[in-house]
């Protein structure tokens, strides 16, 4: 696997995209994959048309076998809008010319994510080369969501992949390691996104790079403050002056007004900031989310009355709307049971610390949890099938056989996954590089293709409004806090309007008492009296050697036994966690007589430091809990390899739990 070259599509000789791509082989030639295809690669032009055949898609052609997965198909919402030709606006934002720049005001459910990948697809479908705009989006799943959806909307599905669609911190990371030789990162988002800033205002080489877009979108604006602002604004500002910007944006939902403040101490308030530069404002009123009447009477007046109202009982006067207008009371968070929640409910929390409660009361009953800072989750299907492949390459015959023969279980078919191995770590299209697959599913952020959107598999979400921002579901819990948290910024009411906001058939509201806690290293805590409660399944709480290496497990056969036990079962509770001696006083997980795991040295460092706050030894925790199991891939080059055992110390993919709880300790006096 080589580094990837820029190269142009054309179809009957005229450029239809340029995109990049990793180089790889077919037949001895240069290809590049390119719509799950591999096509000859001359002068830094692939030809598209006719596919070239390789043997497994002749075979395919035969045997009736699929090949790879199209986009997904559009929702019958928006087939029926598309059939009826219904505008999603007041104002029209696609008909702006492509030099515009607009500030567009959607409220929730006014189809502003179709607004966007329509006038995406249209300027692309006009002539603008895909690969010269440019779409910062909030969150990684909405990155996926968006390319699905502007695919859908062209001519042309294939140009989607030269649209450049990407996080703000993403964008930051690149801008950084592709323009400055010591690039690294510190674990600080803010370190990653000042230095950003900092080559955007003095490289020429990036400003250089950002002349040649032609047209940025920016998605969620209201929640771009502080340092993330002064980026944004220092990329606009380096623009071309001909280039178009689009700007979609709503105020009512600007939660995250305190979420970082540059060194003045001041922040930037990003939305005066383009209207001082010149933004010219549109709006989409119309909102399609939901008939239902007193949904709507949340979404277009009580927003209006969180925008306009300077009432010092705001917050009151919206959780007594939200509670007037929902469909039904369901009482104290306590009666929560998951179990009688269908699986594609939202059930939403002011904080982390009450949906932890909520999800500890739960048990085993299976859900997902959408919350800030989780540990990333790579699907178990990929484990499965390599845990034990020992091997550089795998062929697809190879990959195939393992596939059936495993009773893999995943929501895509093994075609659709061979060709997800193949568009990231492929050498051609019947052979995949497991090393270079290694170093990407490793990475802090692998890609979206390979990972769940939530923590979680299966079940409803529990999560924070926060977190589960841009998400939607038919039936929505939503948790008011009994003692409302009052400022002068009107952010508790604009938090209470997003969460109330997500229905679209039915809104069910509860209180919550809203409890405290203490925070070690973002780490929850809490006194229960005797006892004290403390979060465990923080990102970095167990890595590779804790699962399958020494000290924990001194052989093979005892480390191959926890790997199988999360695999047969992963959902489990009542786990211990004891400080043992033989494991360096570090954290062994064990549920009833067999070990399971090892907890890493940063968890027995955040337990001595909430141990040492509160004067009290803590030996063991209880009530832990696994809600289900995740792929964990380690690169070749990792650390961890030398103290983990083989099979998985050569393969570098294994199982781990998705650990999730508020576990019980009871701190002894120190001796």
């Amino acid at each position: 696997m080589t580094e990837e070259v820029e190269v142009r599509v054309k179809r009957l000789g005229k450029t239809i995209a340029t995109i990049c791509r990793p180089l790889l082989e077919l037949g001895g030639a240069p290809a590049i994959s390119f719509r799950g295809k591999l096509w000859p690669l001359a002068d830094g032009v692939i030809e598209v048309g006719i596919p070239e055949i390789s043997e497994h898609t002749e075979a395919e052609s035969k045997t009736g076998n699929p090949g790879p997965v199209a986009a997904p198909a559009a929702s019958a919402q928006e087939q029926e809008n598309r059939a009826a030709g219904e505008a999603t606006w007041q104002d029209d934002p696609i008909t702006e010319p492509p030099s515009a720049r607009l500030i567009v005001d959607a409220g929730p459910g006014t189809g502003k994510t179709h607004a966007a990948c329509a006038r995406v697809a249209s300027m692309v479908n006009s002539g603008i080369p895909a690969s010269r705009i440019s779409l910062i989006s909030f969150t990684r799943t909405a990155v996926v969501e968006i390319r699905n959806r502007i695919a859908r909307a062209l001519e042309d599905p294939a140009d989607s992949a030269s649209i450049r669609i990407i996080t703000l911190d993403a964008f930051a990371w690149a801008v950084q390691s592709g323009f400055t030789k010591n690039a690294r990162l510190t674990g600080s988002y803010e370190d990653n996104i000042n230095a950003a800033h900092r080559l955007v205002l003095d490289d020429p080489d990036v400003r250089d790079d950002l002349v040649r877009i032609e047209h940025l979108i920016i998605d969620e604006a209201q929640d771009i403050v502080g340092a993330r602002a002064d980026l944004i604004l220092a990329m606009i500002d380096a623009l071309d002056p001909e280039s178009g910007i689009t700007v979609f944006a709503d105020r009512a939902q600007a939660i995250y007004g305190f979420a970082e403040l540059n060194q003045e101490g001041r922040c930037t308030n990003f939305l005066d900031e383009l209207v001082k530069r010149g933004f010219r404002q549109l709006y989409l009123t119309k909102v399609h989310r939901t008939n239902d009447p007193n949904l709507l009477a949340i979404f277009t007046d009580l927003r209006r009355t969180v925008l306009d109202s300077r009432r010092p009982d705001i917050e009151r006067h919206v959780q007594s709307e939200i509670r007037r207008l929902a469909h039904e009371d369901v009482g104290d968070v306590g009666k929560l049971d998951l179990s009688m929640v269908s699986s594609d409910s939202l059930v939403l929390m002011r904080n982390r610390l009450d949906v932890l409660i909520a999800s500890s009361h739960a048990g085993t009953t299976p859900h997902r949890l959408r919350l800030s800072n989780m540990p990333i989750c790579v699907r178990a299907w990929v484990a499965h099938l390599f845990w034990d492949y020992v091997h550089r390459r795998i062929s697809r015959d190879e990959f195939e056989r393992r596939w059936h023969e495993r009773g893999i279980q995943a929501p895509i078919n093994c075609a659709e996954a061979w060709s997800r191995c193949v568009e990231v770590a492929g050498e051609s299209a019947v052979t995949v590089d497991l090393h270079m697959l290694r170093k990407v599913l490793a990475r802090t952020n692998p890609p979206m293709i390979f990972c769940t959107p939530e923590f979680g598999t299966s079940g409803p979400i529990l999560g924070t409004i926060h977190a589960s921002k841009g998400r939607e579901a038919p039936t929505v819990y939503l948790y008011l806090q009994e003692r409302l948290a009052i400022d002068d910024t009107g952010e508790e009411s604009r938090v209470m309007l997003v969460g109330a906001t997500r229905p679209r058939e039915r809104l069910l509201v509860g209180t919550t008492n809203g409890p405290s806690c203490r925070v070690t290293n973002d780490r929850l805590w809490r006194n229960t009296g005797q006892s004290i409660q403390v979060e465990v399944g923080r990102p970095y709480d167990i890595d590779p050697p804790g699962l399958v290496g020494r000290p924990f497990f001194s052989r093979q056969d005892d480390a191959m036994a926890a790997q199988s036990a999360w695999a047969s079962q992963s959902l489990r509770q009542r786990m211990v966690l004891r400080a043992q001696e033989s494991a360096g006083w570090q954290y062994v997980l064990n549920d009833g007589e067999q070990r399971l795991a090892g907890l890493s040295e940063r968890f027995k460092s955040d337990i001595n430091l909430i141990s040492w706050k509160i004067q009290k030894r803590i030996g063991w925790l209880g009530a832990c809990r696994s809600i289900g199991i995740r792929s964990m891939v380690v690169a070749p080059d990792s650390s961890y390899s030398e103290s983990m055992l083989e099979p998985w110390k050569s393969s570098g993919f294994l199982f781990a739990p998705l650990l999730s709880s508020l576990s019980i300790a009871i701190p002894r006096p120190r001796q």
